[in-house]
């Protein structure tokens, strides 16, 4: 099974990268893939033609999403605006982003509904990235009035965001009263917001940012030493949220829940949904995506009680994301995130009986050496796509997850910890706050000690 779905993963793949490279229209590819259709509807007796039929349509699938997602609407904003900035537009929709306060400015994403410029009224859609000059009382899905310029944006922005608007004057954000944002997305924003809270009260600053990059995936408070320091030992990975973050959240419920003697259907059932929450709360990440869907299809499967497979959880949720948004696949974040784990599932059972470390008799040299193999097995798996992107060849990476990833690990669960017992009692978390600081510490001190090792990094 999960040798089907990897090679249908990599046809579906090879059609993104296919559609990327050459320029064929949406209709072109419409036609091939219903012509394939059929083909293989009213298939022949042969299976071979039958394959390579099938597989033909996996792959102009791929380029069909492609190119189906980078057609816009005729209404889309983009269609109203050009990359001056001289005319003023009045537009109607509603926050679609958490808010950031940033130099006495609020920014967010703005989901058009309306769009009023030279005295004429359009019906749009798409988002726009407000600046905001009046710091305001809003929250995600506010429905607001806004009045200021707007004007495409150049490449520095990224490929999702269409317009920037600025809203300088007072009195040109106009409130409506009334909210449409989703409810189970307004939750996760409110608890990301009541845990930051407390992370930013009970730890110091340096602690603080690096406990919410680690538990929610905001860097913005990681100073730029850090942050460098950890890339080049090739442990920058453990300042953003990944699976292990969502299977922390997936196992408190279950034992939490389990505790309070909830029947196994409803454990998972609960499982998944505040996994879900998480996802939203850390901002819908590539890691976190991954590692929600692959929980997901894990969670089921208990569920539907059937044996749960963690190859095909990783290429179905690979599946899955590129299938909603396949401009994906060429995000470094989504490549680092698939290849380490990739590697890990498929790379480490073979280093694993390389070196027999079953055969290892002592517990805790055993616990070393998986330890060690698996690090090894992320490092070969990230090894070109770190040397492509960002110029480096760390050789310390393997040595510096040995000792990073366990510290990491108890920043991580201390942070949740010190979060859960500040809401059941507050005296008791200043314990789990004094030890977060300790393991900050630690990380920061072994990291700047690899760094210094000989020949730990290399430009290239």
């Amino acid at each position: 099974m999960s040798r089907n779905l990897a090679w249908l993963m990599l046809y579906f793949c090879c059609g993104i990268i296919f559609a990327r490279l050459i320029a064929i229209s949406f209709w072109s590819l419409y036609l091939a893939a219903l012509i394939l259709l059929i083909a293989c509807v009213f298939r022949v007796r042969k299976d071979f033609i039958n394959k390579i039929f099938f597989s033909c349509l996996i792959f102009m699938l791929g380029a069909l999403a492609l190119r189906n997602s980078c057609i816009l609407a005729k209404s889309h904003i983009s269609n109203f605006i050009s990359y001056k900035n001289n005319t003023i537009f009045t537009v109607k929709g509603f926050i679609n982003s958490e808010l950031e306060l940033k130099d006495g400015k609020i920014s967010f994403m703005f989901a058009a509904q309306e769009l009023q410029f030279n005295n004429n009224n359009h019906k749009c859609s798409g988002d726009i990235l407000v600046c905001l000059k009046e710091i305001r009382n809003l929250s995600y899905g506010d429905a607001l009035i806004l009045r200021g310029s707007a004007h495409k944006p150049f490449k520095l922005y990224g490929n999702n965001i269409y317009a920037i608007m600025r809203v300088n004057t007072p009195g040109s954000a106009i409130s409506l009263n009334k909210n449409y944002g989703w409810p189970v997305r307004r939750l996760a924003f409110y608890i990301k917001s009541r845990i930051e809270r407390i992370i930013y009260q009970r730890l110091s600053k340096l602690a603080a940012g690096i406990l919410d990059a680690m538990v929610l995936g905001e860097k913005g408070n990681i100073p730029a030493l850090v942050y460098d320091s950890m890339a080049k030992t090739g442990t920058v990975h453990i300042l953003v949220v990944s699976g292990f973050n969502v299977g922390i959240v997936a196992f408190i419920v279950l034992l939490l829940f389990k505790a309070l003697r909830f029947p196994r259907g409803i454990r998972h059932g609960l499982a998944i949904f505040c996994i879900i929450i998480y996802c939203f709360a850390t901002g819908v990440q590539a890691p976190v995506v991954r590692a929600t869907v692959m929980g997901i299809f894990f969670l089921s499967g208990f569920l539907i009680k059937r044996e749960p497979d963690v190859r095909n959880s990783l290429i179905l949720s690979a599946l899955f994301i590129l299938l909603i948004n396949p401009q994906e696949l060429f995000s470094i974040s989504f490549q680092l995130s698939f290849a380490s784990v990739a590697a890990i599932i498929f790379l480490y059972p073979g280093l694993k009986e390389f070196f027999r470390a079953e055969s290892i008799k002592s517990k805790i040299l055993r616990f070393i050496t998986e330890g060690c193999l698996v690090s090894l097995s992320a490092w070969l798996g990230t090894l070109g796509l770190v040397a492509y992107y960002f110029r480096l060849f760390c050789p310390i990476t393997v040595l510096a997850n040995i000792f990073i990833v366990p510290l990491a690990t108890l920043i991580t669960l201390s942070g949740f910890s010190m979060v859960i017992i500040n809401f059941i009692i507050p005296a008791c978390a200043g314990y789990f706050a004094y030890a977060n600081e300790l393991f900050v510490a630690l990380l920061l001190g072994v990291n700047k000690l690899l760094v210094r090792l000989p020949f730990a990094y290399l430009y290239l």
